[in-house]
């Protein structure tokens, strides 16, 4: 049952379609295995570092994946989906060994974050744009992007799981030797990677191709100031947009009080669950097994239920399962809450993407993703100015309750009081 379940968003993918899929699972697996373990693990179990320090370090990440991200889209505009790859890949490698060579202290393992938070952002177009370049056929396109999505999950639990051995038999900072072997594998898949459909011809033809040029116009009156339109462009379709603009309150709220977990679970896991730093990676996986059913579930939702409402039922599951994991002090029950709040976040994440994909402008949906994107990664970015002074005043596992608890209350009040603007946005 589970295997038709995932083989069918693949059974009607194209070779370069599957190269693709491949390419984003195994850079991202290998992003799985360190971003976590490698980092915040390094910090608190083999450096002892304070709250501060990792809290620094999550704000540093989240700033320059966000920093990475504009750049990324820049050069994937610039040069193509080819070079644009193999850059990523440069970038991913040359972080890992930067990292294991000088990453011993607290002060370099902080650069380090920065170095991976920004390879990690540069890196996104392959998941957010690439599908583009294979192909403009709506169908074909959301089958990839369903595969990709499934894949990515999966990644959530190989990465941490694969880390989380690697640390227990080694260190904390071995695991971005297999960053980087995944690295290599991913430029062994996209070596044979050829985008095919037109805007990628367009892209990366001659400037003399009149011809072509004149062909990617017919898509917009003016391409060339298309490309160049600024962020401030993208605030203002968000914002002007009903539904975007609910959309990117609704998924601020309740990320603003999921942003305190990063800096604070390394330490709920060492003091409160008194379990070893290999518990981070395959804690986290399970949350992947649980992201893995959840985009099942979502990919056969009927197309009623791809809603604003639906959405906000799956952010407070994300709430509830968050209140189960940090809870107790029993590994079990952590265990429990951390497949629960998988299971909502895999299906929170494909119903974001497909509202922001069937409502905005096609000629705008990159830039407003990055508008999306942007204000997820700020929302979890603000609460770390205050998650180390409420870890010491009321302690870690309390604060991580609390934090649990506003990712819980703010849609369970969205819905309840919230009911006139969805049904307005519904009708536009």
């Amino acid at each position: 049952m589970l295997a038709s379940l995932f083989s069918k968003p693949q059974s009607s993918l194209s070779a370069q379609a599957k190269r693709l899929v491949a390419m984003r699972f195994l850079i991202y697996t290998g992003f799985q295995t360190s971003y976590f373990i490698g980092v915040i693990g390094t910090l608190t179990y083999a450096d002892g570092a304070s709250v501060v320090a990792t809290s620094l370090a999550v704000l540093f990440m989240n700033v320059f994946v966000i920093l990475g991200s504009f750049a990324g889209g820049a050069a994937l505009d610039a040069w193509g989906p080819r070079r644009h790859f193999l850059l990523s890949i440069v970038g991913t490698l040359a972080t890992g060994a930067a990292i294991i060579a000088f990453g011993s202290a607290t002060g370099t393992v902080l650069a380090g974050a920065v170095l991976l938070g920004f390879v990690m952002g540069f890196a996104q177009p392959i998941a957010t744009s690439y599908p583009a370049y294979l192909t403009d056929d709506p169908v074909e396109l959301k089958d990839i992007n369903s595969a990709i999505t499934m894949f990515s999950n999966v990644s959530i639990i190989v990465g941490p799981t694969l880390g989380g051995f690697v640390a227990a038999a080694a260190s904390s900072r071995a695991v971005f030797v297999l960053m980087m072997i995944f690295t290599v594998l991913a430029l062994v898949a996209g070596w044979g990677f050829r985008p095919q459909a037109s805007r990628a011809a367009a892209r990366e033809s001659t400037p003399a191709d009149s011809s072509t040029t004149a062909s990617t116009a017919n898509q917009s009156p003016d391409s060339s100031k298309s490309t160049r339109a600024t962020f401030a462009t993208s605030i203002k379709t968000v914002f002007t947009n009903s539904v975007l603009a609910l959309l990117f309150c609704i998924i601020f709220l309740s990320n603003f009080g999921y942003g305190a977990f990063d800096p604070l679970e390394s330490f709920f896991y060492r003091d409160v669950l008194h379990v070893g730093v290999e518990w981070m990676g395959w804690l986290s996986s399970a949350s992947g097994v649980g992201a893995v059913l959840g985009a099942v579930v979502a990919l056969h939702l009927p197309p009623r239920f791809v809603s604003l409402k639906t959405l906000l039922v799956s952010l407070m599951s994300v709430g509830v399962g968050s209140l189960i994991y940090v809870g107790t002090p029993y590994v079990g029950v952590a265990l429990i809450g951390q497949i629960v709040l998988g299971v909502a976040w895999g299906v929170v994440n494909p119903l974001h993407n497909t509202i922001v994909q069937t409502t905005a402008p096609l000629e705008q949906l990159g830039r407003v993703n990055s508008v999306m994107g942007f204000g997820n990664m700020f929302a979890g970015v603000a609460p770390l100015a205050i998650a180390p002074w409420l870890a010491a005043t009321f302690g870690v596992q309390q604060t991580l309750v609390g934090a649990g608890m506003v990712v819980t209350a703010v849609p369970a009040a969205l819905l309840l009081f919230g009911r006139r603007h969805f049904d307005r946005s519904a009708r536009q």
